[in-house]
């Protein structure tokens, strides 16, 4: 029996999840956080609501997260001077080593899962889960309306 794009989905990700465990062990992360790292290494000094917004998770959460990285030292708060109530995150050194090495080490990983791929069946398939993306970001801005 074919597994449906649900089932695909997920052992796909769960798979990824567990390639990249033993990484952010190592760097001393939990999970979501590399994705903070991440998005703060290539937009820069950011709000918690910039970076929930973009992940599509719950501002909540990315304030979890970022507390836990600040308190290991991957980041830091500063109060932005336009608004008081708006943190701005930034890495530290240890936070874009962290980053720089995760980055790279996905880079790695995605290499492994497209072994044997085309650069045809390659652009196809970033362009059917961007399409996939895409509906799920719009029925997502239609429930909240």
């Amino acid at each position: 029996m074919p597994l449906t794009l649900n089932q695909l989905l997920f052992r796909t990700f769960h798979g990824k999840d567990k390639m990249l465990q033993p990484i952010r062990e190592e760097l001393g992360l939990g999970r979501g956080q590399p994705r903070v790292l991440s998005y703060l290494l290539s937009y820069g000094t950011s709000s918690q609501s910039d970076i929930a917004s973009y992940l599509g998770i719950d501002p909540a959460a990315v304030s979890r997260m970022t507390e836990a990285l600040r308190k290991n030292g991957f980041l830091t708060r500063d109060a932005d001077e336009d608004c008081r109530r708006t943190n701005r995150l930034e890495l530290t050194e240890k936070g874009m080593d962290a980053a720089k090495i995760w980055t790279r080490e996905c880079q790695s990983i995605d290499e492994k899962l497209l072994e044997g791929f085309s650069s045809s069946e390659k652009e196809q398939l970033l362009s059917l889960l961007g399409k996939l993306l895409g509906n799920i970001e719009r029925s997502r801005l239609y429930e909240e309306s």
